[in-house]
């Protein structure tokens, strides 16, 4: 700059480091705070499309409020962007500067320039930019592995082990690994293990026989461990409450419970469940702490995910954000909240709920999400939650006996549980399950007790008493999808195996 900085001010200072004898491009940027003092940035490489050969340096103008189209920037440390956030001036200085790791479509347009990898990539990976930077710039959280374990309660005969179950989330994998699925039939035990997990992180003096423990090469609830525990549960059928607040220990790991059920004040209270005026204000509250800068962005993704559903696109729930009023937002977000169905209530309050809570490191355990939602609106909720727990870095346990909830995660994210009379087990499934079709995961996961249900029943009556196709066809008016035909051809050819024998 030409003239002495002041307050508000940037300045650029030219640095000479040499790209392979060939550009010039280095820079110091500092910013002038309130008292007029010089806060240094860091180093930041300045590029320009089509420059000349021979040209070492952009022409970057000697006084301006933001770089032209010509040009492209990009910081060459982590503490560049994060300084910038603690500035709070990160959004309109790496607009003004052309960032190529804020903006992706001039990352994409600037690849192409020479000087892009001899120069401004040199000491910087693509995949840091577009991962690392990308995530300091959205204020999400650094990203770690997490790789921890669960010793379950005591089995109902002492002569068995506990059930062991293993977690472990890789940064950036693909498909995502932050969500973990214990599956099995009803009756089974999966909530009872959930709550269990609960008690065996937040109290106390948890009884290890009773409920289980957690552990990896360091204590998890150590300063590196989770930060806080989520429990989400919305079935008014389940007999486990919520802690009550003076069971949770002042000092210890946070905790907090989203569902039908108020919370105890003491061990023997009795509060029962929660009526719409209480869901519809504790959403109307919850929304209006998701306002704040930083949570917004992740509410307004996430009901952004939300809106492959058409009844939340036709709601414009997003739009809330928009009213300034706290009175006229409490009232509108009610309003918006009352109209909805059941399950789009469920899953808006969850959402929002989630948003306000999850923290870094957060652990997040999940019940039956399925209870109140039809399919679609399942896989968008879980694609929702894991893509909150991405930007927060978080991990979540469902608990479900869905196949709509298994087919989003993969086999190595899955147990299946099971019980043989006093003996629970934990296996992984025997086949991949992300993306996999419903009916194929139905088949493996619940596979006898399907075929003792349903419509199995109904085929395999008739092709005992018909024994043929088209009779068979004709006494169901061909009212029979490609999975029960299938099965009348399958279960024909046994039986007239069978019979030449």
């Amino acid at each position: 700059m030409a003239d002495p900085p002041t307050p508000g001010d940037f300045l650029l200072v030219e640095d000479n480091w040499d790209d392979w004898f060939t550009y010039e491009t280095k820079y110091y940027l500092y910013y002038c705070d309130a008292d007029g003092k010089l806060v240094e940035i860091g180093a930041i490489k300045i590029g320009q499309f089509d420059m000349k050969k021979g040209q070492r340096r952009p022409t970057i103008p000697e006084k301006f409020n933001f770089l032209g189209d010509e040009f492209f920037s990009v910081g060459q440390r982590k503490s560049y962007y994060r300084t910038l956030q603690e500035l709070n001036v990160t959004d309109q200085t790496l607009k003004d500067l052309r960032d190529i790791a804020y903006d992706n479509d001039i990352f994409r347009k600037a690849r192409h320039e020479d000087v892009f990898e001899t120069s401004l990539l040199r000491s910087v990976k693509e995949t840091t930019v577009l991962g690392e930077y990308a995530r300091i710039i959205s204020g999400a959280a650094p990203l770690t592995p997490y790789d921890f374990r669960y010793r379950g309660p005591a089995q109902l005969s002492a002569e068995h082990e506990p059930v062991e179950l293993s977690f472990k989330v890789t940064p950036e994998s693909d498909p995502p690994s932050n969500i973990h699925v214990l599956i099995g039939r009803n009756g089974i035990g999966k909530s009872f293990m959930l709550n269990a997990m609960v008690r065996a992180l937040v109290m106390d003096g948890a009884d290890e026989e009773g409920d289980g423990k957690f552990y990896a090469e360091e204590n998890l609830l150590e300063e590196e461990g989770f930060s806080s525990i989520i429990s989400v549960s919305f079935s008014a059928f389940d007999k486990f409450e919520p802690l009550s607040e003076r069971m949770i220990p002042k000092n210890g790991i946070g905790y907090a419970y989203v569902g039908l059920k108020k919370k105890k004040r003491t061990q023997s209270d009795d509060p029962g469940l929660k009526d719409i005026s209480s869901l519809s204000r504790e959403f109307s509250i919850s929304a209006r702490n998701c306002l704040d800068e930083g949570k917004l962005t992740r509410w307004q993704r996430a009901l952004d995910m939300l809106e492959s559903d058409p009844i939340f696109k036709i709601a414009k729930i997003s739009e809330l954000a928009e009213i300034s009023d706290i009175e006229e937002f409490k009232k509108v977000a009610s309003s918006r909240f009352r109209n909805l169905s059941s399950g789009h209530k469920i899953v808006l309050l969850t959402v929002t709920r989630l948003v306000e809570l999850v923290a870094e490191r957060s652990l997040v355990l999940l019940d039956e999400p399925e209870a109140h939602l039809h399919p679609p609106l399942l896989s968008a909720f879980v694609r929702s939650l894991s893509d909150l727990l991405n930007n927060r870095n978080g991990v979540a346990i469902v608990a479900t006996h869905s196949p709509v909830v298994l087919q989003e995660v993969p086999a190595n994210c899955t147990w299946l549980l099971e019980r043989h009379h006093t003996l629970m087990t934990a296996e992984r499934p025997s086949a991949e399950t992300f993306a996999e079709n419903v009916g194929i995961l139905t088949h493996r996961i619940f596979g006898l007790e399907v075929e003792e249900a349903g419509f199995f029943n109904l085929i395999r009556d008739a092709v005992l008493s018909l024994g043929d196709y088209d009779d068979i066809m004709e006494k169901y008016g061909g009212s029979i999808g490609s999975e029960g035909r299938g099965l009348i051809r399958s279960l024909i050819a046994v039986q007239n195996k069978r019979s030449k024998k």
